[in-house]
């Protein structure tokens, strides 16, 4: 994300251990300051919560303006090439993967059966085996 300002190393590194603005309490946000390029700074950030405006109430509290914000992952899933508005459909494996099993199993997401084992006729050669029809 862009923002218009300047902050300190310090000051970033003090949003690891949350910060509270206007009364309301926001969870730890990792922050770390990519490059400076005129009046502007460009940031990566990392937090779990997400509330409404999260990112730019927090940072108006720091002295900076956000002026672009681009999201590149959210959870676990990373957005890519998505553009605003464009949905992909999530694959049954990759959200059990993800979620883990536990969380998978309450969501009502249970693993789909793996397929069978190719059958082998007795006396036909399989692979690693040295074995010939007879």
């Amino acid at each position: 994300m862009r923002a218009h300002g300047t902050v300190t190393p310090a000051a970033l590194e003090a949003l690891k251990e949350g910060t509270e603005v206007a009364g309301q309490r926001y969870g730890p946000i990792a922050a770390s300051l990519d490059k400076i390029q005129a009046s502007n700074v460009w940031l990566s950030l990392a937090l779990r919560e997400g509330k409404n405006r999260e990112v730019r109430t927090v940072l108006e509290s720091l002295g900076l303006t956000v002026n672009r914000l681009i999201r590149v992952s959210f959870g676990p899933f990373q957005l890519l090439e998505l553009e605003p508005g464009e949905v992909e459909p999530v694959r049954r494996r990759v959200l059990i993967d993800q979620l883990g099993p536990q969380v998978a199993r309450e969501l009502g997401l249970h693993e789909e059966p793996a397929a069978p084992a190719p059958a082998f006729k007795p006396g036909h050669r399989r692979f690693g085996d040295k074995t010939r029809r007879r």
